[in-house]
């Protein structure tokens, strides 16, 4: 947990200080403003890419159970059959 905390602060800081860095560059108000905007937008495209993968990552190996999961069942109610076939 607290290696969790540390990136996310060291994140969370370097961000704030490319912020400041260029709300102090010596340019135009309006140049840096879209700067800002850019880089925004940069990051939620990132930030939502690796988001979208995580979920991948999560879900793919969910599905699998889940197919697994009915291949047995399948082949469980089979034996179950066949030995109720022997018992009888």
């Amino acid at each position: 947990m607290k290696t969790v905390t540390f990136i996310t602060s060291t994140l969370l800081l370097s961000a704030a200080g490319i912020a400041v860095g260029l709300l102090f560059a010596p340019q135009k108000g309006s140049r840096t403003r879209r700067k800002i905007t850019e880089l925004n937008h940069d990051y939620t495209d990132y930030i939502s890419d690796k988001f979208d993968e995580f979920v991948d990552f999560v879900a793919h190996p969910l599905e699998n159970m889940e197919e697994e999961t009915q291949r047995l069942a399948i082949k469980a109610k089979t034996k179950a059959n066949k030995i109720a076939a022997k018992a009888k």
